[in-house]
């Protein structure tokens, strides 16, 4: 069995034509995709909207959660559980020839967990083109390809939709070197998915920041196609990208296949987790969390909810219990909430006006009045100094 798998990096599927209907004009993507055929699974979600979680969650099958890159910054190369199998391993072990193509960058950055990093598998430059046209594919294959150029290019032009143009101009143009080197129905089945989606610069700016687990960046491109299948068809199943590795163990005869996008066994919900602050710094919290079903997002603070539908119209502003269990059971989230809470004591006990020690009433003063002695302080601390 030959397998291709092609990684692009954050496709923003409610963008494109082939996964929201309400789209009418086809990208360059698009039009790629119609061409090849296949399946596009619709309600596909990522655990961890970026690419560290996002693909961490791809190579085990496992939420970030639980896999041990728990925050954007925690590359698998160096923070993945090395006690879990991956995606990679399950083929190896099946006697499969792995060829992988990356860019040396984001090898160097930790794109691959450390044993598969460390295999001499790898492209040694950027030249798709030459890597591609030596590939000689066996009967027990599988090729990974890696195409980082639409992050790259929508960085570049910048977070707007000009920027978004010119990023599937690019990507349309690294995505074409694959299938000029390779034929697709050389491949039994093939396997294209993206970690995460984006927000542009202006809806960061103008949107609730709840709304940065919307399906803009939580709702991932996952297309496969099995051989000489030539038209595109939808299946909106709720899936996740940690069923891409149950399903590729249903390819290779294993057993444990629960969320295999090749059975009939849906889930009846997807768990996000993520930041408000993008900014790397060291121990970044999570702070937003989120249960995705079939018609609806419920997203959360330490504080506060909504639920949303996929088209973003507000459902509810109420805290729900059914799904602050879920969080509690499947995130980080009931750890925090335990936090909070103890923290937070000290603003409803200590920082509450009531009575000092000696009976009398407590009483705050005003900003100004306040200001007035500070303001003094200054100026003897400075006449102290001079």
């Amino acid at each position: 069995m030959k397998v291709l798998t092609i990684f692009i990096d954050m496709i923003r599927a409610n963008r494109l034509s082939t996964f929201n209907g309400n789209v009418k004009k086809d990208t360059p993507l698009d039009v790629a995709f119609k061409e090849m055929g296949g399946t596009t699974y619709t309600n596909c979600f990522t655990p961890g909207p970026d690419t560290p979680r996002g693909i961490s969650t791809f190579l085990t099958g496992i939420d970030p959660y639980k896999n041990g890159c728990t925050t954007r910054l925690k590359w698998p190369q160096y923070f993945l559980d090395k006690k879990l199998p991956t995606v990679f391993d399950i083929f190896l072990e099946k006697g499969y020839k792995l060829d992988c193509f990356s860019s040396p960058r984001e090898r160097d950055t930790g794109l691959f967990p450390e044993h598969i990093s460390n295999m001499d598998i790898h492209n040694k430059d950027y030249d798709m083109n030459s890597y591609l046209s030596n590939i000689e594919l066996q009967d027990d294959h599988h090729l990974f390809i890696s195409i980082p150029d639409y992050h790259w290019a929508f960085d570049d032009y910048g977070s707007s939709t000009h920027g978004e143009k010119k990023a599937y101009q690019v990507t349309k143009s690294v995505y074409d070197i694959v299938f000029k080197n390779l034929n697709k129905d050389d491949f039994d089945h093939i396997f294209i998915f993206s970690d995460h989606g984006f927000k542009f610069s202006a809806e960061r700016k103008l949107e609730d920041k709840k709304m940065m687990l919307n399906t803009d960046r939580t709702n991932c491109l996952l297309i496969h196609r099995v051989k000489k299948q030539q038209k595109l068809s939808v299946d909106d199943r709720l899936c996740s990208l940690a069923d891409i590795m149950p399903t590729y163990k249903e390819l290779l005869g294993y057993k444990d296949n629960l969320y295999s996008i090749f059975n009939d066994k849906n889930r009846e919900f997807v768990v996000i987790e993520d930041h408000i602050n993008f900014a790397p710094s060291i121990n970044q919290n999570i702070e937003l969390w989120a249960v995705v079903k079939k018609g609806s997002i419920y997203i959360r603070t330490l504080e506060e909810s909504i639920t949303i539908d996929k088209f973003r119209k507000i459902i509810s502003k109420d805290i729900d219990s059914e799904n602050d269990k879920i969080l509690e059971e499947n995130s980080s989230f009931g750890i925090y909430v335990d936090e909070y809470e103890k923290i937070f004591r000290y603003r409803d006990n200590i920082l509450s006006k009531d009575k000092y020690m000696n009976g009398k009433k407590r009483k705050t003063k005003n900003k100004l009045y306040k200001y007035f002695f500070e303001i003094l302080d200054i100026f003897r601390l400075k006449a102290l100094n001079d």
